[in-house]
C-alpha cells in the first residue's frame, strides 16, 4: 500500500513539473513548462514581471506592436545595468587577489 501511495505521489510530483503554466500577453496564449531549473513558482513570478512591464509601456500610450520589443529592450537594459553594478566589483576583487596571490 505504502509503494502505491509513493508511487501516485512521485507520479503527481512528476506530472506538477510537466503541467504547462498558461498565461495571455497582450491577447496572445503562451505555455511554458517547468523544468527542474525553473519551476512553476519561478514561472510566475516572471509572468507577473514581464506582464507588469508591458502594462507600463501600454499605460504610455505606446502601439501594441511596438511593446513587446520595448519591453524586451527595456528588460535587457535593465539586466545590463545589475551586470555592470555586481560584475565590476567583483572583477576588480578578482584583480586584487591574482595579484597578492602570484607569485614574485
Amino acid at each position: 500500500m505504502q509503494e502505491e501511495q509513493r508511487t501516485e505521489e512521485e507520479n503527481q510530483s512528476d506530472s506538477d513539473k510537466t503541467t504547462a503554466i498558461r498565461f495571455v500577453v497582450l491577447g496572445i496564449p503562451y505555455s511554458i513548462r517547468p523544468t527542474e531549473e525553473l519551476s512553476a513558482e519561478d514561472i510566475d513570478v516572471l509572468v507577473a514581471y514581464v506582464k507588469n512591464r508591458i502594462e507600463s509601456f501600454r499605460q504610455k500610450g505606446y502601439d501594441e506592436s511596438r511593446i513587446p520589443i520595448l519591453a524586451a529592450f527595456d528588460i535587457a537594459n535593465e539586466l545590463r545595468e545589475l551586470q555592470k553594478f555586481y560584475e565590476l566589483p567583483i572583477n576588480r576583487a578578482i584583480d586584487k587577489l591574482k595579484f597578492v596571490l602570484e607569485p614574485d
